[in-house]
């Protein structure tokens, strides 16, 4: 195999620097960026960026603010499409398979640092779905570790309010950048794996509805609540489960009837106990958990799905079929064929764009695109836990 010429300058860096400017500019018209703080900004690399990771704009947002071509690492799944894939190689994209440790990804990261060239990973593994920093992957640390190099994080605020991951649209408020050194190479040196975590946990966390009470920023934008179901599952009014639809500023529990609205601010307004979706989020949660602890699953059936299967030699399979979650395995239904997948064989599942639900086989890679408009107002993050929590009881 040609081994990948890794150079600090090549087409691709020069190319860029073209399109810098273009690019700033298309996220201020998008977004109103506010650069706060840019302690990178005369930085020539090797570093490790990362952050809080809130919208499909951060790597870019990252690129226009900082000296080097940061090559970022990015879920494998990405490269299915060939348009991202040609641009993805042009700009050395790190392709990773989601929620694991990758060999391949990690020896990677280590040539393009020997070659001086800046990395970045969002240790999240995966955009906010409710406005707060979720866990972070614990062996990021390790690889912060391994890699020696200073360590900046880019702190997105005001992100989640103007492009929430369950929206239809970007509502434009204003985001506030602060990219800020946490980590020395002697920081590094002299600190463990778990100081390390700490650091980042500390330094990454951020809640933009706390942040959205301090500064009030309106939001310009329409459907405001639209597909808010793609996240909320549980009613905190009658405790029923997936029963929740949207129409423009509005949505709903069909079950209960009860109502409630998204202002021009972001916060929720109307007949239920929560005015921000970390709270809901962190309700709906315990919610779930106590319920399947003492309840059996109630089967979900979601028809018409697409799925694609993608074996270890990149083969592809595209199907509509059924997908049925039972108490101990997902069933998929073909015309001509019934997959039975017990939870114990299912990798930890993952959510990548906004509407599509990835876990792996062994080696297989399924993918199911799960839209509320086709899948009667399905929650996919209700879908994801249900998954998850059900495979770690195996």
């Amino acid at each position: 195999m040609r081994k990948l010429k890794l150079k600090g300058k090549d087409f691709t860096y020069y190319g860029f620097q073209v399109l810098r400017k273009p690019v700033k500019w298309f996220l201020k018209s998008k977004l109103n960026i506010n650069l706060v703080v840019n302690e990178a900004q005369d930085d020539k690399g090797p570093f490790f960026i990362t952050g809080n990771h809130v919208t499909a704009f951060d790597p870019i947002i990252s690129l226009v603010y900082v000296k080097p071509l940061v090559k970022f690492v990015a879920a494998d799944a990405n490269l299915d499409n060939w348009i991202k894939k040609f641009f993805f190689k042009l700009a050395r994209v790190i392709p990773i398979r989601k929620r694991s440790s990758d060999i391949s990804t990690i020896r990677r990261l280590l040539d393009e640092v020997k070659a001086g060239n800046a990395v970045g990973l969002y240790p999240e593994g995966g955009r906010t779905w409710h406005g707060e920093t979720d866990e972070l992957i614990s062996s990021t640390a390790k690889l912060i570790k391994m890699l020696g190099i200073r360590v900046y994080s880019q702190k997105l605020k005001g992100a989640y309010m103007s492009s929430p991951r369950w929206g239809k649209h970007i509502y434009k408020g204003r985001v506030d950048v602060y990219i800020e050194k946490i980590l020395t190479e002697e920081d590094i040196e002299r600190m463990s794996t778990n100081e390390i975590l700490d650091v980042l946990k500390q330094e990454l966390y951020h809640n933009d509805y706390e942040y959205q009470r301090e500064v009030m920023t309106p939001l310009k934008g329409i459907d405001r609540a639209e597909y808010i179901e793609r996240l909320i599952f549980v009613c905190p009014k009658c405790e029923r489960i997936h029963t929740f639809m949207s129409q423009i500023d509005e949505f709903k529990c069909k079950a209960c009837g009860k109502k409630g609205r998204v202002n021009q601010y972001g916060f929720i307004e109307g007949e239920f106990p929560f005015d921000n979706l970390v709270d809901w989020h962190h309700y709906q949660m315990d919610f779930l958990h106590k319920y399947l602890e003492t309840n059996c699953l109630d089967p979900i059936s979601l028809y018409d799905v697409r799925i694609k299967q993608v074996d270890e030699f990149g083969n592809k399979k595209k199907r509509l079929g059924n997908m049925i979650i039972e108490q101990d395995k997902v069933k998929i239904e073909y015309p001509d064929e019934i997959i039975e997948l017990d939870f114990s064989k299912i990798s930890e599942p993952s959510i990548t764009f906004k509407n599509t639900l990835i876990f792996y086989v062994e080696k297989t890679r399924y993918e199911m695109v799960i839209e509320p408009f086709l899948h009667n107002n399905a929650s996919i993050v209700y879908i994801r836990e249900v998954i998850d929590l059900m495979r770690r009881k195996k």
